[in-house]
């Protein structure tokens, strides 16, 4: 067995040199350079991160991608290149790229967790669900959450395949900022229904669940997150549960709005189908957003 060496975990490489470690591959495509040369793009990663990986095979393309294995990890050989020069962006341009068996890695070096206090977020979400005054909303709450097998399954999903949280854990996280931002929008807003906006804050990405096929090494998109996107599927979710215990209309309204509208203006092309057009829409759909795009930059730095 071979641990990764300190140097050669993904959050350390910020320096050009030669480079022989083992990461696993996320992601393959073959992409065509503005000289019309095809190259192979690979995400590789490790518990710190991931980074690009770029094959330039003198060999056809094709017979250098077909073995590489995505979800599997593998040695690489190359030099860490920074592009553009002075950037502070790192990638490796590999030269070789072999599949290990089991005994050739520790897999402590790949599994992608949060590194929060997972006990304490959860606290804070159930601390928050108790505190929920208006009974239908609190219902609704307790409808999802007293089932065991969802909120083991909420409390160890990612929130995404790449862009922030992309790891176990990563919805719980996610969930417990927004909630954070949510809380504090509503000192300074104390006209806001809290009640509404923190339930929405918990369910917005509720259809994450089944938006992502993940193990301990790789976070793919499932069937439905590639057909269906997870605002319909979390709205879909939220609607069967507001049908069991039969939510007044209006508020339930409300709250699919919240969660529909939640990544913001319709003309901004993020997903959702409709604009926020209330206040705690408004309110959701910044906080998000907020988490989302500073988590997202730290991941990167």
């Amino acid at each position: 067995m071979f641990k990764k060496s300190e140097e050669d975990f993904v959050e350390n490489i910020n320096e050009r040199r030669r480079i022989r470690s083992q990461f696993v591959v996320a992601d393959k495509i073959i992409k065509t350079a503005k000289s019309g040369r095809k190259y192979i793009d690979v995400r590789l990663s490790d518990k710190t991160g991931e980074i690009v990986g770029r094959m330039f095979p003198e060999e056809g393309v094709e017979v250098t991608f077909e073995p590489i294995n995505p979800g599997k990890i593998h040695r690489v050989l190359g030099n860490v290149n920074e592009y553009p020069q002075g950037s502070g962006r790192f990638n490796i341009i590999v030269n070789v790229i072999k599949e290990l068996s089991e005994e050739e890695y520790d897999i402590d070096d790949f599994i992608r967790t949060s590194d929060k206090d997972k006990d304490q977020l959860i606290n804070e979400v159930e601390t928050t669900i108790k505190e929920i005054e208006n009974k239908d909303l609190k219902k609704l709450l307790d409808a999802f959450f007293s089932d065991e097998k969802f909120a083991e399954e909420f409390y160890n999903a990612p929130s995404a395949k790449v862009y922030h949280h992309n790891y176990v854990g990563g919805l719980l996280e996610h969930t417990a900022e927004v909630l954070r931002i949510c809380k504090t929008t509503c000192e300074i807003f104390p006209e806001l229904d809290k009640d509404l906006l923190y339930t929405g804050a918990i369910l917005h990405d509720v259809g994450k669940l089944e938006t992502y096929d993940y193990d301990l090494v790789r976070i793919e998109f499932s069937e439905e997150g590639k057909l269906l996107d997870h605002l319909f599927i979390s709205c879909d979710m939220v609607k069967d549960k507001i049908r069991e215990i039969e939510m007044p209309k209006e508020l339930a309204t409300q709250l699919l709005h919240i969660i529909l509208s939640h990544h913001g203006d319709v003309k901004n092309g993020w997903g959702s189908p409709v604009s926020p057009k209330t206040p705690e829409a408004v309110a959701l759909h910044h906080a998000d957003n907020l988490d989302a795009k500073v988590k997202g930059m730290l991941q990167k730095m």
